[in-house]
């Protein structure tokens, strides 16, 4: 463990109830490791190379993923349990066409042509 410089397995523990009572986890983790490489200067670079890219993304791109990742995240766990066999697949698969067809479809001409589309499937 010496050649390579890894954590053994006395550091490692510590490094993980270091970042468990702390906020930040990974933060905390990669300072402490940061500390052990090289002291108080590898503790600051380990956390602040650790931080700020995520912080910097997220900050610059704020606008644009939040609409779109607030979407698609909600459409993925609404899609998971909406979309239970081969009629609701069809109808989904159908009405991602059509929105992108169109471009702008009305929301309610969709639900109620899903809607006709499920009624008459199962009736």
């Amino acid at each position: 463990m010496k050649d390579y410089q890894w954590l053994d397995d006395q550091q490692f523990r510590d490094a993980v109830a270091v970042a468990m009572i702390t906020p930040g986890p990974v933060v905390m983790t990669a300072g402490f490791v940061g500390y052990l490489a090289a002291g108080p200067a590898g503790a600051a670079l380990a956390a602040v190379g650790t931080f700020v890219p995520p912080y910097l993304v997220v900050v610059l791109a704020a606008k644009n993923v939040r609409r779109a990742g607030a979407i698609a995240g909600a459409s993925f766990v609404l899609g998971r349990r909406a979309i239970v066999d081969g009629t609701t697949a069809l109808v989904a698969a159908a009405t991602l066409v059509a929105l992108l067809a169109t471009k702008r479809a009305p929301e309610p001409v969709l639900i109620l042509t899903a809607g006709l589309i499920g009624f008459a499937v199962h009736r």
